[in-house]
């Protein structure tokens, strides 16, 4: 079967038939997904946006994979089913990247099963694209996620000209973003002044309220954060959840797991990203009865359970970063705590921290007893002394 049939062209194929998509600071809808058909999924899958991918329900985050075991637990979520692959060149220190690359290098098809979804820091430099590339194996990505954390327009623009120039150069096949800050902020930017640019995006859903009407810590932004992501699938945008608790929810068994992941479909997202690091949870996912992705009313008490036993999880909704009067970084702070403290990865935590630079300490140590940050926070995470406690666990 050629590539053009099972879903996936060559650079050449590609080249040809979007060039010229792309014009006018807007990505148009994708020609190779109007004129070929994906092979179809093993498992219960829904339509990412323009895409038009036939992404599964429940796709798989390479946060946590690394060196054999990692390619060994990619490659059995492949042949499960599994169909949508995120990664990026800062998981585990760049090991996550490595352990995919070599699975893509060892068989091809393997690259051919899936849409790889790659996040970018840095869209405008072409090293950095390059680099994870060339460790894949692959010639292109099929998403790029680029990260957009604060409502900037500067950086929107930059974004928006990055992507379109790697696009007509073949490296990447649909546009997207990543934001971990604010992230209703952020979505409603992107809504008023580029609503048809992105492809996908990938978004925290931990604001996703709980099911069967349960009370909510912050019922207004999280009815905000719902239309915001139903607006964007209006708008053609492929919604990736992550950061929702699925990997917690995971830990706990099927019966929490799968609750917990139509609650999160139900809200609006086109796929349940979650951390998947062991062939167990592999047969886990496999397992699932997603073929209704509606919730039944035993699903709905149980997600609902699980939203509640994580009422104290950081919204990622940026209100303790805007309200502090000395920009420290605070939800950035609150989303490495967060790694650390309720996932346990401490080298990510450290990791992440590291990439805010050496000034942050400086910052931090001025907090005095400022509580402008603990008052803005809606579910009383941060503070002063939070952050501090953070800066010494990992500085």
């Amino acid at each position: 079967m050629s590539r053009a049939k099972n879903g996936h062209l060559s650079r050449r194929e590609f080249l040809h038939t979007t060039v010229g998509v792309v014009g006018a600071g807007v990505a148009g809808p994708s020609l190779w997904a109007a004129q070929t058909t994906p092979r179809k999924p093993l498992l219960p899958a829904g339509v990412l946006g323009r895409t038009r991918y036939p992404a599964t329900l429940v796709s798989f985050g390479a946060i946590l994979i690394s060196e054999r075991q990692g390619t060994r637990v990619l490659k059995a979520a492949i042949d499960a089913g599994i169909n949508l692959v995120h990664t990026s060149a800062t998981y585990v220190r760049g090991r996550s990247i490595a352990a995919i690359g070599d699975l893509f290098k060892a068989d091809r098809t393997y690259r051919e099963k899936v849409l790889l979804c790659l996040k970018s820091f840095t869209p405008d430099k072409d090293a950095e694209l390059d680099g994870m590339l060339a460790t894949l194996g692959t010639d292109h990505t099929d998403v790029l996620l680029s990260t957009m954390d604060e409502p900037n327009p500067a950086r929107l623009e930059t974004i928006q000209r990055a992507q379109e120039r790697l696009r007509k150069a073949g490296k990447i096949r649909y546009t997207g973003f990543v934001c971990h800050g604010d992230m209703n902020g952020v979505c409603e930017m992107v809504l008023d002044k580029a609503p048809r640019f992105f492809d996908a995006a990938l978004l925290s859903t931990v604001m996703v309220p709980a099911p069967a009407g349960k009370a909510h810590s912050a019922t207004a932004k999280s009815e905000q954060f719902i239309r915001n992501l139903r607006a964007l699938r209006r708008n053609g945008v492929g919604v990736l959840s992550m950061k929702s608790g699925a990997r917690e929810a995971l830990t706990r068994g099927p019966q929490v797991f799968q609750a917990h992941v139509k609650a999160i479909l139900e809200a609006g997202a086109d796929t349940v990203l979650t951390s998947i690091s062991t062939v167990d949870q592999v047969e886990m996912v496999r397992k699932l009865d997603l073929r209704s992705p509606a919730s039944s009313p035993a699903e709905r008490q149980t997600a609902a359970e699980f939203h509640q036993s994580r009422a104290g999880a950081c919204l990622m909704c940026g209100d303790c970063r805007k309200a502090c009067p000395r920009g420290v970084p605070v939800n950035d702070l609150m989303r490495i705590r967060m790694y650390h403290q309720e996932y346990g990865w401490l080298d990510h935590a450290r990791d992440e921290f590291a990439l805010l630079g050496p000034h942050v300490r400086d910052l931090v140590a001025g907090c005095g007893d400022c509580t402008a940050c603990a008052h803005a926070c809606p579910v009383g995470l941060a503070g002063a002394g939070a952050i501090r406690g953070i800066v010494e666990a990992l500085a």
